[in-house]
């Protein structure tokens, strides 16, 4: 198991790539076979290798005429129309002759001799002149331009080849995909099971609003008490990525947290467990008390870290190892603050249960999600100058605009909420991004900055 080694505060880089090692140490994925009309958006959980070489015969790009070689380059273009050849429809018998030229279909198989199409509509009708683009029909004369070898042919396995991998583990099953499978003759594919995930959130001024089914529970607040955000918040995410989730409400009591950790580990049997809040360090931080006791109930925590990544808001983490008989579960721990705990998925997990979980290559994942060089930018747009804080990379929330910089060429513009508290759920709830800022940089608008995705819909 790999256990932190961070040297001094973890960046927002190198705290990524540690959780997708941790995770792929403990979170052992499941699979499931599925019909292929189900499995849009869902992650391969083998190799699928092609079945057979596509196209699987030359075939006609064009509807057009076929050529031979002499034909298609010889001075005299006068042909003789043959028999038609439609789509899914060969010609059972068939004769080369360099005067005889076959109408073809786009998709018909090219005949036998035949190396060239030209299209219907570079033809000329010698007995029908005021008819153009139009088929002759059988033995009538028409005119045909020169042709080079080849032309508006599909050739047998230039897209694929059989035995060819079509598609690696991991990645996951895009439309297009899906269409290349159901081409090779696919009916059932191999995809991960979505990770079961427990969501642990609340505190004694935490009032539930809402059960697993979407029943309203909401009750009357007492002074001092909130509503909870964070629970439906995580569950609505981790849904979208595919996640089964079972998510419980959880007080101030460390020693009830870990009894319902027991609970849910024996009638849910869940593969991660996300908490938000209860990790910083006041009196009555539950995640990090209940942790420090768990050994003396009888729950050893053989991996345990709390502490901060540089990156602003967001920064309090924390990541933890539950020992449950032998089976050891990881624990992501967010902090509480709406806008921190929706900055942490989307920063810290997302981007591992995208790329495929236990079943993407794991160095070429945890390269990719230790850095963010990959973000797509666009240009900052601000009436005032931005400086983020020294030694702390910074989301801003945002608005993205495409704009018409001239005619037919578009750019990226980003609008920054000059309002970064953590705490400002409904101004993230209108962002469509995260605007990245480099630690100490001042900005005066008209930089290229990078920017991450809030709404799964918008990548």
């Amino acid at each position: 198991m790999h256990k932190p080694q961070f040297d001094g505060t973890p960046s927002t880089e190198e705290y990524r790539a540690y959780l997708a090692l941790l995770l792929r140490d403990t979170f052992i994925g499941r699979a499931e076979n599925l019909p292929l009309a189900r499995a849009t958006d869902r992650i391969l959980a083998q190799d699928v290798l092609a079945r057979l070489d596509v196209p699987s015969f030359d075939n006609s790009q064009m509807d057009g005429y076929a050529l031979t070689a002499e034909g298609a380059s010889r001075e005299n273009r006068i042909f003789t129309v043959g028999r038609e050849i439609p789509a899914g429809r060969p010609l059972q018998r068939s004769r080369a002759s360099d005067d005889l030229t076959y109408p073809i279909m786009t998709g018909a198989p090219i005949p036998k001799g035949y190396v060239a199409v030209v299209p219907v509509e570079h033809s000329e009708r010698i007995e029908y002149p005021d008819v153009p683009e139009s088929f002759g029909r059988p033995s009538e004369k028409i005119r045909l331009p020169q042709a080079p070898e080849g032309q508006f042919i599909r050739r047998r396995g230039e897209d694929v080849v059989a035995g060819q991998v079509l598609a690696r583990s991991g990645e996951r099953v895009t439309p297009a995909l899906l269409g290349t499978l159901a081409a090779q003759g696919y009916t059932r594919v191999t995809v991960a099971c979505g990770p079961r995930v427990l969501v642990c959130t609340g505190g004694d001024e935490i009032r539930p609003t809402l059960t697993e089914d979407g029943d309203d529970t909401a009750t009357e607040l007492a002074y001092g008490q909130i509503y909870d955000a964070n629970g439906p918040m995580l569950t609505s995410m981790l849904v979208e990525d595919g996640a089964v989730v079972r998510r419980i409400s959880i007080g101030d009591d460390p020693e009830l947290l870990i009894e319902h950790l027991r609970e849910e580990y024996e009638t849910f049997a869940p593969d991660i467990i996300i908490t938000s809040g209860g990790i910083s360090h006041g009196k009555y931080e539950v995640v990090r008390n209940a942790i420090a006791m768990a050994p003396s109930l009888g729950l050893p925590i053989p991996l345990s870290w709390f502490g901060h990544v540089s990156q602003q808001p967001g920064g309090p983490q924390g990541v933890n190892v539950l020992d449950f008989n032998g089976h050891r579960l990881p624990m992501i721990s967010f902090p509480g603050n709406p806008v921190s705990t929706l900055i942490s998925y989307v920063l810290m997990l997302r981007p591992y249960l995208r790329a495929g979980g236990p079943y993407g290559t794991p160095h070429e994942v945890a390269s990719r999600m230790a850095t963010l060089e990959n973000a797509p930018r666009g240009v900052l747009v601000i009436d005032k100058p931005l400086t983020a804080p020294a030694n702390k990379r910074q989301f801003l929330r945002g608005n993205l605009a495409m704009v018409e910089s001239e005619p037919g060429t578009y750019r990226v513009e980003l609008y920054p909420d000059v309002l970064p508290g953590s705490h400002l759920l409904h101004h993230a709830a209108t962002a469509d991004v995260l605007i990245e800022l480099a630690p100490g940089t001042t900005y005066t608008g008209g930089e290229a900055v990078r920017y991450h995705r809030i709404r799964l819909t918008d990548n």
